[in-house]
């Protein structure tokens, strides 16, 4: 369980801060089309890298979870970041 806790925590701090940054980009940038969603790719792409190296390098631990738990936390947070964003993104040009 202390696993689990360690994800979710990961994820929720890392989509936590995804979604500020995302609405930070569109308060600056409103005329920009797909600058918003530059934090949930990061989260995105780190999240890939995080799982697949984790068949390489075995037995890495960070604040209680593995890479490929990073790898899940930060697909998880890419996701949720993404779907607020785009939500938040519609309205505002509505």
């Amino acid at each position: 369980m202390d696993i689990v806790q360690s994800v979710i925590t990961i994820s929720a701090v890392l989509g936590a801060l995804a979604i500020i940054l995302g609405f930070l980009l569109i308060k600056l940038f409103q005329h920009a089309t797909y600058l918003f969603y530059f934090p949930s790719l990061v989260l995105f792409g780190s999240g890939i890298v995080f799982i697949l190296s984790t068949m390489a390098l075995e037995g890495i631990e960070i604040l209680g979870a593995g890479l490929g738990g990073w790898g899940i936390a930060a697909l998880f947070a890419s996701l949720l970041s993404f779907f607020v964003t785009t939500v938040t993104d519609v309205y505002a040009r509505a």
